[in-house]
């Protein structure tokens, strides 16, 4: 997946989206007559398709501003700069003051829709595309076609999966626009979005391969599997409270996707040591290396603003080290805080110290820093993978689906004690004191499985949404009353369309909770 980066650089950009494209392509929008003559083979079909992963890595979601790792700001894990200032969007977030015209809203909003307009022109034109003998399979030996068509259906429910649980209800586009009366239209009832996530989601797996070979331009490692769509409709289940079907389906990944738990929890993180799509890894943002190696940023990741120590990068710039860990001990805290997520790992828990290093941030003061997914000492520009899917959150989505049945099965505790065991450097499948017993409660299972998810999944982009999943009673109780969020409330579940979008479409209405329309 690393060379798709490099196709894009060396081949003609093909634009397919909306002006004001990011800088990774450096497209042109030359219009539909482009769109119409990049669908006549193969090169136009699989650049169009790679296309697709350009909002993630060099747009609005995953390295730009790191909008989406924005969100976990406003949860009980992630603390911004080492002071309240009210100009910056991440402490706004982390302190419920987030305005209706910030620009991380905004960002996100875009960005997602860019990625649904690109997967809607792959669905309409790939049908009718066709394909030399030579390139019409791909490694599986099944449709190259088939393949696409299966990536656009699973990016285009990421891209409506995010934004249906960023901001609720969502205008659905299920067609590419091609004039302005297409773009105005008023929000979908959240439900009607789940539906077609869902749909989306069985259609890709069915239509994606089981594996990649890693061989030859459409068959690289990293491109979404079968397992990948599986994976993030389990995921969809959980949110819908559909636990028999998130059961199932975690458990259709975990026996049937050939991937497999890393024998440790170091193996999944490359800035840590370990490697990228691993055996574990389902599906990961795929940033490119040669960001490093020529010292520009265009492809690689810009973690180190907001996970490096200040002593990396600009001179012990402020704003570095504002994607922290949360620590009752920290001088930052408001008083009474509590709840931190550095107090929640037992000791000797190796997961800890693998996420989180202790080092000089900002104002001379030494705190704990993320630097799972950012290498030190590689300055302004990384190159390490994001994690989007692994198999150790398809076990835990089996543990919680099933407690939320009745009470943890056996199977649900074996793979919840696989992961206690990983996480204290002992063998996955050998009993040991680490395990959690059987015959407990199911509120007990409870509040296991949400500490255990807290600790396996840290800074993966997941606690926000958990909390949402959790309920407004459990978020209000971790926010306000553990973090002293004042301003929390429960419509702050929900972040705000950016004013920018109520001007432009005057059929969208703001969400509650916020100024504007």
């Amino acid at each position: 997946m690393k060379n798709i980066h490099r196709i894009l650089s060396l081949a003609a950009a093909i634009s397919l989206t909306l002006p004001a494209c990011n800088k990774m392509l450096e497209p042109t929008p030359y219009g539909q007559q482009t769109i119409d003559a990049s669908f006549t083979d193969f090169g136009g079909a699989l650049n169009a398709t790679n296309g697709l992963y350009n909002q993630l890595t060099g747009g609005n979601l995953y390295r730009g501003n790191n909008s989406l790792l924005f969100v976990d700001y406003a949860s009980d894990d992630v603390m911004a700069t080492d002071s309240k200032i009210a100009s910056s969007n991440y402490n706004q977030l982390d302190y419920f003051e987030l305005p209706a015209d910030n620009q991380m809203s905004f960002d996100l909003w875009d960005g997602l829709y860019r990625t649904i307009y690109r997967a809607n022109v792959i669905i309409e034109r790939v049908p009718s595309l066709t394909l030399s003998a030579g390139q019409a399979l791909n490694s599986a030996n099944q449709p190259f076609k088939d393949q696409f068509l299966g990536e656009a259906r699973f990016m285009r429910a990421f891209a409506y999966f995010n934004l249906v649980r960023l901001f609720g209800d969502v205008p659905m586009h299920l067609i590419p626009i091609t004039s302005p009366n297409q773009v105005n239209i008023p929000r979908t009832p959240a439900n009607q979005v789940y539906d077609q996530i869902i749909t989306d989601l069985t259609e890709a797996a069915a239509l994606l391969p089981g594996r990649q070979s890693g061989s030859g331009a459409g068959n690289e490692t990293g491109r979404p599997i079968s397992g990948s769509a599986k994976a993030m409709l389990a995921d969809v289940y959980l949110t819908l409270k559909q636990y028999e079907n998130a059961r199932n389906t975690a458990q259709e990944v975990i026996t049937g996707s050939g991937k497999r738990l890393n024998a440790t929890y170091v193996a999944n993180f490359p800035g840590r040591g370990g490697i990228e799509n691993s055996p574990e890894s389902l599906f990961e943002v795929q940033f490119s290396n040669e960001g490093r190696e020529t010292g520009t940023s265009s492809q690689g990741n810009g973690y180190a603003f907001i996970m490096g120590a200040a002593s990396e990068t600009n001179g012990g710039n402020p704003s570095l080290a504002a994607y922290r860990p949360t620590d009752n001990a920290s001088p930052d805290n408001e008083p009474g805080f509590t709840g931190g997520l550095i107090q929640e790992y037992e000791t000797g828990d190796l997961r800890r110290d693998v996420n989180f290093q202790r080092a000089l941030a900002g104002g001379g003061v030494q705190r704990w820093l993320t630097w799972k997914h950012h290498v030190v000492g590689t300055g302004a520009v990384g190159q390490v993978n994001f994690p989007i899917y692994r198999m150790a959150e398809m076990y835990l989505i089996y543990a919680e689906a099933s407690n939320e049945l009745g009470l943890l099965d056996a199977t649900g505790l074996n793979y919840l004690n696989q992961l206690r065991r990983r996480a204290f450097g002992l063998p996955l499948t050998t009993t040991s004191m680490r395990d959690i017993s059987g015959g407990l409660s199911q509120a007990q299972y409870r509040n296991i499985i949400r500490s255990e998810r807290r600790k396996e999944l840290a800074m993966e982009n997941k606690r926000w949404f958990d909390l949402q999943r959790y309920g407004a009673d459990y978020a209000t109780q971790v926010l306000k009353v553990n973090q002293r969020r004042e301003n929390f409330t429960p419509e702050k579940l929900l972040l705000p369309i950016a004013r920018i979008e109520l001007i432009n479409n005057p059929r969208l209405e703001q969400n509650p909770g916020y100024a504007g329309r």
